[in-house]
C-alpha cells in the first residue's frame, strides 16, 4: 500500500477543524490517573498515540471513560493496580518514556513493552537515570520490554542528557511520588525546552510543585506529594495545524483553520506555538478571523522567504519547515538538528528525499540547509513509518508536477487521524492505494459511515449493501471463485445482475417472503448469488453443510419445510441430487422444486423425478429462461428485523437445532468485528470455511459484503492452492478453524510461498495451541487472534492485533463493544476473576430462538436473560476469556476435575504430536479417567510411558495424567473443524487404563 498524492495548481479553499493537542492530552491523562478522585479533560484527542496512553493506563487499572468530547478519568491516588503482567505503549514514544518510571507506582511488578518494531527503541539513558532515582528497571538490551519493580522511587540526585525532553519529563512526572527529595540535572545540550515547560505547567495545574532553575537545567521536587483532580480543556494542536498552514502557504488559497483563536502564545499554550512565528517570518499570511472562529490564510500568489531556525525550540517541526523552505526564496538554515535524527526516524536524512524531486537540501554538520527551487516533480518516496515525514512529504508533493507515492501510508493516524480528510477537503487529492505506482484513478476508498458503526450498519440489509456497491463502483471485484484449473472473478455489477435474475427465478418457483430456501452447495459464487437472491425477496437463507448426507439433509428438509432445494449434481464422489431423490416422501417434507447446478458449469446431470411430486430444474437453463421482473422484485422490501438465516447446528453433541437470526444481527455482528479489528476498504477476505456454516456465512461472505471488499472462496480445501490464491488475490484477512491454520503453516514450511498480504487470522472453534500460534505468526507473517462465537450468538469475544501476544492467541479474546461476559457457579452466582465456571454472555446479536422449539430456547437462557454457552471458562481481571472445556467434556476423576484444555495444550507441544484430544473413559472405582487420543507426526511415535514421562518433566499433577493413550490416524471433526468428542467418548467406553 502507498499514499498517492496528485500535484495540483488550483486554489485551495474550505475550512478544516484543528484537532486538540496530543501533548496536553498525554500529560493530562497521566496526571489525572495519579490524582485522587475524578478529573475531566475536555476536548478528546483521537490521535493514536493518545489512545496508546489511554490503553496503557487502563492496563494499569485506571478507569477512563468518555462523555461526549470529554475524557473522564477516575484517578487512583498515585497507586496503580495492573490488570496484567505487561502493558504496552504501542508505538508511542511519549507513552513509553513517561510511563516506564511511573509504572513503578504499581502494587505489583509490571513490564512495559511496545509494538514489534518499537522494541528496538533505545532507552538506556532513561533507565540509568531511573536507577539513580531508586527505580528497579531491567531490560535485556536497553530496549523494551522493560521490567519494572513495584516500589516507590527513593529520589536522589539524578543526571540525564538533555537529548530528548520526554526522558526528562518522565523523571519530573515521577519525582513528586518518591519517598525522598529529587534533584534532576540536565547534562550537555538541552533540547525541546518548550515541552518541559508544558510538563511543569500542567503538573502545577494538578497541584504538584516543581522548582525550576532559570536555565531549565535543574529541577528540584519535594517527596510525598499528592496530585489533585482537576478539570481542564485541551487547546488546539499547532503540530497538526502546521500541515494545513503549509498546504495553504504553498498554493493560492482561502483556507480557514477552525478552532485556532490565537496567534500569540507560548509553551503552556502549546510547545510548538513558535512555529506560528516562523511561518509568519517566512511570509505566510495568517490572520485571526474571530467571526469564523479560526485563523484564515488568504493569498493569490504564494511568496515565501528563507529563514534561520534553532530547532531546539521546535524540534518536531523540521520536516514541515523543510517543505516550506524548498519553495522559499533564498536559503533556510535549520540549526541544532542532531536530536531530530533520534525521533521515529532520522528526520533530517528522510527529508533529503526532496532532492529526488528536484529540491536542494544539504546536511552541514549539525545543520540542514534548504535552498528554494522553482518547482518539484513527483517521485516514489519513503515515509520510514514516521508520521511527520509522511505528512510533510505529502504536502510537498501537492506542489509537485505529477504523482508521488509514499510508503507506510497510514502513519499519519498516529498523531493526526483526520489529515487525509483535511487535505482532500481543501482540494489536495490524497488517497491510500494498493499495488504499484498508479496509472489511473485511485482504487482505495473510504468506508461508508455505517460500516464500522454497528447501530447504523444493522439498519441496512445485505441486498441494500449490494445495490450501493453496484451503483457506486460497478467494476470493482466482489467475488473470486477459486477452483481447480480456473478462477472466476465477479464484479459488483455482475453480482447484482446475477442476484436480480436469481431472485426473479425464486419468485417464479413460488418462493415468497418468510419462506425457507434450502441449498446445499460448496464454496462457489452461486452460493453467494443464491443467498442474496433469497434475501432480496425477504425469504430466509437455509444453507446446508455440503458434507451432510441423506440422514442430516432429510432432517433439515422436514424441519425447515423448505419447498425449494438447490444442490450440485456432483460433490466429490457423491451425487447430491440423486441422494435427494432417493429420500422417501416423509423425509423430503414439503419439497416441491429441486434445482441442480452442474459441478463445472453448463448443463447439469438431472436425476429421475417420476412420481416423486418433485419438479427438477437445471440451474443454468432455469436462469436463462427467467426474465428479470423489476416491478415484482421491488414489491418486496426486506426488513432488517425479519428472519434472514436459518442454520442448523452441526450436531456435535446431539440432534441439530435450527437457529434463526434476523438480518440486523448478522450485519451488526460483522460491523462489530470490523470496528474491533480495524478492518478497512483495502482488505480482501479469504473464505476457506464452509459458507454453509456460520463462520463462513457470517465472517466470510457477510463480512466482505458489508465491508465492500472482495471475498475469495475456495470450494475444495487444498493448502497449496490456498497459498497460491492468497497471494494471487491479495487476501489480508481470514477467519477459520484451527485445522486450516495448521495446514497453511505446514504448506509454507514445506516450501510454499509465504502469504504476502495476510495480516490477520482469526482462529475459531477451539483455542489455538500456543506452539502453533507462535509458528503461525513467524511462518505466515500474520497476527493470530483467538475468538469465541456460536451460531446462536455470533462472535462474543475476540482479541486484536494490538493485544499482547499471550492474550492475542493464548486466550479466546475479550468482549466486543456492547457484549457482556460472565462466569457463574452451578447456582448462578457470578464468580471472581480467574475462577472456572459456567460461561454465559449477553449480546445484541443473540439469536431469535430455535425453530419450532421454544422448550430448547428457554433452556439456554437464564432467568435474567443471559445465554448459557455450555462451556466452562475463566475471565481474567482484564476481561480476557479462556474456554477450559465443554460442560459435557468435563472429566471427573474421583471428584477431581481434570483441566482438559491445559493437558491438551501441553501435549500438543510435544515434538511428536500432530493433534490431540483428551476425553473421559469410564471407570468403576473413580467414575472417570482420562484417555488421550493422539495423532503423531509423520515418522514419529509417542508411547504411553513417554507421554507420562513428558508430563512428569513438566510437573503436571499425576491425578491429571491421561491413563490411556490411543493412537489415531486422524481425529474425528465436524465440517468446521471442531473435534467430535462424543465420538471419541464412545470409543473410550470399552477402553481400560494402561500400565507402564
Amino acid at each position: 500500500m502507498h499514499l498517492l498524492v496528485k500535484g495540483i495548481q488550483h486554489q485551495l479553499t474550505g475550512e478544516v477543524l484543528v484537532p486538540n493537542s496530543k501533548y496536553h492530552a498525554h500529560r493530562a491523562l497521566i496526571l489525572a490517573s495519579l490524582a485522587e478522585g475524578v478529573s475531566r479533560v475536555h476536548g478528546l484527542s483521537d490521535a493514536r498515540h493518545v489512545q496508546y496512553t489511554v490503553q496503557l493506563l487502563r492496563g494499569l487499572g485506571v478507569k477512563i471513560t468518555t462523555e461526549g468530547d470529554t475524557f473522564v478519568v477516575h484517578g487512583l491516588g498515585g497507586r496503580y493496580r495492573p490488570r496484567r503482567a505487561a502493558v504496552s505503549a504501542g508505538s508511542s514514544g511519549t507513552t513509553l518514556y513517561f510511563m516506564i518510571g511511573l509504572a513503578s507506582l504499581s502494587d505489583r511488578d509490571v513490564a512495559v513493552t511496545g509494538q514489534k518494531y518499537f522494541r528496538r527503541r533505545p532507552v538506556g539513558p532513561l533507565l540509568t537515570a531511573l536507577r539513580q532515582m531508586g527505580v528497579g528497571v531491567e531490560s535485556a538490551d536497553d530496549c523494551p520490554p522493560v521490567h519494572v519493580t513495584a516500589r516507590r522511587p527513593s529520589g536522589g540526585h539524578v543526571r540525564i542528557a538533555g537529548t530528548l525532553s520526554q526522558w526528562i519529563s518522565g523523571l519530573i512526572l515521577l519525582a513528586p511520588f518518591a519517598t525522598g527529595h529529587t534533584t534532576i540535572e540536565v547534562e550537555g545540550e538541552l533540547n525541546e525546552r518548550s515541552y518541559l515547560e508544558l510538563t511543569v505547567a500542567m503538573m502545577r495545574q494538578f497541584g504538584l510543585a516543581v522548582t525550576v532553575s532559570e536555565d531549565w537545567r535543574r529541577f528540584d521536587v519535594e517527596p510525598g506529594q499528592s496530585a489533585v483532580a482537576t478539570e481542564l480543556t485541551l487547546p488546539p494542536d499547532i503540530g497538526s495545524a502546521a500541515f494545513g498552514i503549509a498546504a495553504a502557504a504553498l498554493h493560492p488559497s482561502d483556507v480557514l483553520l477552525k478552532g485556532m483563536t490565537r496567534l500569540e502564545g507560548g509553551p503552556a499554550d502549546h510547545p510548538e506555538f513558535h512555529f506560528l512565528d516562523i511561518a509568519r517570518a517566512m511570509g505566510v499570511p495568517m490572520e485571526l478571523d474571530e467571526a469564523a472562529g479560526g485563523v484564515r490564510i488568504r493569498q493569490e500568489t504564494p511568496m515565501l522567504k528563507g529563514v534561520e531556525v534553532d530547532c531546539r525550540d521546535v524540534p518536531d517541526m523540521l520536516p514541515i519547515l523543510s517543505t516550506l523552505g524548498s519553495f522559499a526564496y533564498g536559503e533556510s538554515v535549520f540549526h541544532n538538528i542532531a536530536h531530530t535524527r533520534l525521533k521515529e526516524s532520522d528526520r533530517a536524512a528522510a527529508m533529503l528525499q526532496l532532492n529526488a524531486m528536484g529540491g536542494d537540501l544539504e546536511l552541514d554538520g549539525d545543520a540542514l540547509r534548504v535552498r528554494g527551487v522553482e518547482g518539484l516533480v513527483g517521485a516514489k518516496l519513503s515515509s520510514f513509518n514516521d508520521h511527520r515525514v509522511l505528512m510533510s512529504l505529502a504536502v510537498a508533493s501537492s506542489r509537485a508536477r505529477g504523482h508521488s507515492t509514499l510508503t507506510y501510508p497510514n502513519a499519519y493516524r498516529i498523531s493526526y487521524p483526520t489529515f487525509l480528510d483535511a487535505m482532500n477537503t481543501l482540494g489536495v487529492p490524497m488517497s491510500v492505494e494498493d499495488g504499484p505506482a498508479p496509472s489511473g484513478r485511485p482504487r482505495q476508498r473510504r468506508l461508508e459511515k455505517e460500516v464500522a458503526k454497528p447501530d447504523l450498519a444493522a439498519r441496512v440489509t445485505l441486498p441494500e449493501w449490494l445495490r450501493r456497491r453496484a451503483a457506486s463502483r460497478p467494476h470493482d471485484v466482489a467475488v473470486v471463485d477459486v477452483r481447480a484449473g480456473r478462477d472466476e472473478t465477479v464484479t459488483w455489477r455482475e453480482l447484482h445482475e446475477r442476484v436480480e435474475r436469481a431472485a426473479s427465478l425464486l419468485l417464479g418457483l413460488g418462493v415468497r417472503p418468510g419462506d425457507n430456501v434450502a441449498y446445499q452447495l460448496p464454496n462457489r459464487v452461486e452460493f453467494v448469488v443464491l443467498s442474496l437472491a433469497a434475501l432480496r425477496i425477504g425469504a430466509v437463507c437455509c444453507p446446508v453443510i455440503p458434507f451432510f448426507r441423506e440422514r442430516e439433509l432429510g432432517f433439515v428438509l422436514r424441519r425447515s419445510r423448505a419447498k425449494v432445494l438447490v444442490v450440485a449434481d456432483r460433490y466429490r464422489n457423491r451425487r447430491p441430487a440423486e441422494e435427494v431423490m432417493g429420500l422417501d416422501a416423509e423425509e423430503r417434507g414439503e419439497l416441491a422444486r429441486l434445482v441442480v447446478l452442474a459441478e463445472e458449469g453448463g448443463s447439469a446431470a438431472l436425476p429421475e423425478a417420476d412420481g416423486s411430486g418433485v419438479t427438477v430444474h437445471d440451474w443454468e437453463k432455469a436462469l436463462a429462461g427467467t426474465e428479470v421482473d423489476r416491478a415484482a422484485l421491488d414489491a418486496y422490501v426486506p426488513s432488517p428485523d425479519a428472519t434472514a438465516q436459518l442454520l442448523f447446528t452441526s450436531g456435535t453433541t446431539g440432534e441439530p437445532k435450527g437457529v434463526t437470526q434476523p438480518s440486523r444481527n448478522l450485519v451488526r455482528a460483522v460491523s462489530m468485528e470490523i470496528r474491533h479489528l480495524g478492518l478497512h476498504a483495502g482488505d480482501a477476505i479469504w473464505v476457506p470455511s464452509p459458507l454453509a456454516h456460520q463462520t463462513g456465512f457470517l465472517y466470510g461472505m457477510t463480512l466482505a459484503l458489508v465491508l465492500g471488499v472482495p471475498q475469495i472462496t475456495q470450494a475444495e480445501w487444498d493448502a497449496k492452492r490456498a497459498l497460491a490464491s492468497l497471494n494471487t488475490h491479495g487476501a489480508s484477512f481470514v477467519q477459520a478453524a484451527t485445522p486450516f491454520l495448521t495446514d497453511l503453516v505446514k504448506a509454507v514450511e514445506e516450501g510454499g510461498d509465504m502469504p504476502r498480504k495476510l495480516r490477520i487470522f482469526v482462529a475459531t472453534g477451539a483455542q489455538v495451541p500456543r506452539g502453533l500460534a507462535e509458528r503461525a505468526g513467524r511462518v505466515l507473517g500474520a497476527d493470530v487472534c483467538g475468538a469465541f462465537g456460536t451460531t446462536e450468538t455470533c462472535l462474543g469475544a475476540l482479541s486484536a492485533p494490538g493485544d499482547e501476544p499471550a492474550q492475542r492467541w493464548g486466550s479466546d479474546g475479550r468482549p466486543l463493544d456492547g457484549i457482556e461476559l460472565r462466569i457463574t457457579d452451578d447456582q448462578g452466582h457470578v464468580l471472581p476473576a480467574g475462577v472456572e465456571g459456567n460461561f454465559e454472555l449477553r449480546s445484541p446479536t443473540v439469536f431469535d430462538g430455535y425453530l419450532d422449539r421454544p422448550d430448547l430456547t428457554a433452556e439456554v437462557f437464564t432467568e435474567d436473560g443471559w445465554y448459557r454457552t455450555g462451556d466452562l471458562a475463566t475471565l481474567d481481571a482484564s476481561g480476557y476469556l479462556r474456554i477450559t472445556g465443554r460442560v459435557k467434556d468435563v472429566i471427573n476423576r474421583g471428584g477431581e476435575k481434570i483441566p482438559v484444555a491445559e493437558i491438551e495444550q501441553l501435549l500438543f507441544a510435544h515434538p511428536a504430536v500432530e493433534d490431540i484430544a483428551v476425553v473421559a473413559m469410564p471407570d468403576a472405582r473413580l467414575g472417570e479417567r482420562a484417555c488421550a487420543f493422539v495423532v503423531c507426526k509423520e515418522g514419529e511415535r509417542l508411547g504411553f510411558g513417554e507421554m507420562r514421562a513428558y508430563l512428569d518433566e513438566h510437573q503436571v499433577a499425576k491425578q491429571y495424567w491421561p491413563e490411556r493413550l490411543e493412537p489415531l490416524g486422524v481425529l474425528p471433526r465436524n465440517p468446521i473443524g471442531k473435534v467430535q468428542k462424543f465420538a471419541l467418548r464412545e470409543r473410550a467406553r470399552e477402553l481400560r487404563p494402561q500400565e507402564d
